[in-house]
């Protein structure tokens, strides 16, 4: 990565010291949705535009429609959410500030719908998972993926039938006006999920003690132990290691790496130098801190 050195340096003087009130911010999804909520963490008072899928919110950010925009990383009960992964390797981006949110979901139902009445479960792919033991109580009926919560609640709301339920907040379902069923239904009550702000330019804000990176290294033995180990010399702790198929390759990966540590450390630049040396390919997506 060319001027990799200069490239942060002129972040982290020209960065605002705040995320900006008021901004535009592109989510996944309708209202209601987790990553609306995400949003609201992260910024006060966002003018919030909703895209159809997470493709609409990477193009929103490359194309300026957008300032910032707000995606799902990974969940503590399902994991990743490898769709995010694999996008982040077709677009240009860097991440900002990264929040936790706790994920309750609810079974929600249209006024007077019975337990018995439940032919079909809709929601998110994830959030399905999340709530498999629960599910095992409705085994005839069918789950359908939507392509988030707020949506399964709004179809659901929507509906003609009374055989449907949505998995979604408590909030999510006052929303669409639709009846309480059960709260709290999710496997694991510890449930966050890790949602990224991303913008179009590199802004490095103060207290950032977190960076993320992509990179391909050379096909051959000991290059991701070299790469891991440039981190344990520097004594930063490694807090994420994914990796995703290369298309039209052979077994080649695309590496993201998490890393702790603050922006401001001496070494920082020197670290992030000797790791790009090691890579055929890498990208810097930023360093910023993480609202809990």
């Amino acid at each position: 990565m060319e001027n990799i050195r200069m490239h942060i340096e002129e972040a982290i003087e020209n960065s605002p010291r705040l995320l900006e009130d008021g901004s535009n911010v592109a989510c996944q999804g309708t209202e209601g949705s987790y990553s609306q909520e995400a949003a609201n963490r992260i910024f006060r008072n966002p003018s919030i535009l909703f895209f159809k899928n997470f493709e609409g919110v990477f193009s929103a950010i490359e194309k300026g429609l957008c300032r910032y925009g707000i995606l799902p990383i990974e969940n503590s009960t399902a994991g990743s959410v490898n769709q995010i992964y694999d996008l982040m390797k077709e677009h240009r981006f860097y991440i900002v500030r990264s929040v936790r949110v706790k994920i309750d979901h609810s079974m929600l139902v249209k006024s007077g719908t019975r337990r018995e009445d439940i032919s079909e479960v809709y929601s998110h792919e994830q959030a399905l998972a999340q709530c498999e033991k629960y599910l095992d109580h409705y085994p005839g009926a069918e789950r359908i993926i939507c392509s988030n919560t707020a949506a399964a609640a709004k179809l659901v709301a929507e509906s003609d039938s009374g055989g449907k339920a949505a998995i979604a907040s408590r909030e999510c379902g006052a929303l669409y006006g639709l009846e309480l069923l059960d709260r709290n239904i999710q496997d694991n009550d510890s449930n966050y999920t890790r949602f990224i702000c991303i913008s179009k330019e590199l802004e490095i804000y103060p207290g950032s003690d977190r960076t993320s990176l992509m990179a391909v290294l050379p096909h051959k033995a000991g290059s991701l132990y070299a790469v891991i180990k440039e981190f344990a010399e520097a004594g930063y702790n490694l807090t994420k290691l994914e990796s995703r198929p290369l298309p039209n390759t052979e077994f080649e990966f695309m590496f993201y790496f998490d890393f702790e540590s603050s922006v401001y450390r001496e070494d920082f630049i020197d670290v992030i130098e000797r790791v790009d040396g090691l890579c055929d390919r890498m990208e810097y997506l930023g360093s910023y801190s993480e609202k809990i």
